[in-house]
């Protein structure tokens, strides 16, 4: 028997790569912003990817500690605050493709 119960699955992982493809996705878009000229869309994206990369090695480890002691906690101002960059990015699109058109 062991003494702490321990996840032999891949779930960490499995967070690890959506984590990276969302911050491929930004990338994307400030690319994309870049070629259609807008700088505001564009820097809002590269920043947001930016922050994501800069933290990425301890949010690693700390989806996998939260696994292995089964008692975690979800990091509340990470989530809102990439939430609300993408809305921030997804509205100032729109509105640009609006004032395109």
């Amino acid at each position: 028997m062991t003494d702490a119960p321990t996840d032999p699955g891949l779930q960490g992982e499995r967070t690890e790569l959506a984590w990276r493809r969302t911050q491929l996705s930004l990338l994307v878009i400030a690319c994309l912003a870049l070629r259609g000229q807008d700088k505001a869309v564009a820097l809002l994206a590269l920043s947001t990817a930016a922050v994501l990369w800069l933290y990425q090695g301890r949010r690693y480890r700390g989806s996998l500690m939260m696994l292995r002691t089964e008692c975690g906690q979800p990091r509340l101002r990470a989530v809102i605050g990439t939430s609300l960059a993408l809305l921030v990015i997804t509205l100032l699109a729109a509105l640009d493709a609006l004032r395109r058109s």
